[in-house]
């Protein structure tokens, strides 16, 4: 394989996978239709008031079972995934979320690790052609 071609290869292999994972950890707004499956998913996506860092669906206070209860009454009641977040949202503020919202600040959070792996990758790729020997160059 030429040189050049491979030094495509290790710069946009790191991009690549970088895209991959940032595209499959997207949180996405659809929602499970078991209503089990969509307590539970909204539980992790919240944070336990008084823990430190945990999400609702991890800590045994009472305080967080009492929550989930109350995710689980708001399916039953009809509620959607957005208005159970916002409910959330308007009684403890934004620090319940444990994702950073999509808008404002929270889309430069998620797009942080793709711009790092970006400028990573051309960092390797102008580093391996400063390492090549010019002999070589000029083939």
């Amino acid at each position: 394989m030429p040189e050049r071609a491979r030094n495509l290869v290790w710069l946009i292999l790191p991009i690549l996978a970088t895209v991959v994972i940032v595209v499959g950890l997207w949180p996405t707004d659809q929602a499970a239709a078991d209503p089990e499956a969509r307590a539970y998913n909204l539980s992790v996506r919240l944070k336990c008031p008084i823990c430190a860092g945990e999400s609702l669906a991890g800590s045994q206070t009472d305080l967080a079972k009492n929550l989930r209860a109350r995710i689980e009454e708001e399916i039953a009641a009809g509620s959607t995934d957005e208005q159970i977040v916002a409910m959330f949202v308007a009684n403890y503020g934004e620090q319940v979320l444990l994702d950073p919202p999509r808008s404002g600040w929270g889309t430069v959070l998620w797009a942080v690790p793709l711009g790092i792996a970006v400028v990573g990758g051309f960092a390797v790729y102008g580093l391996k052609r400063k390492d090549r020997d010019p002999d070589e160059a000029s083939l």
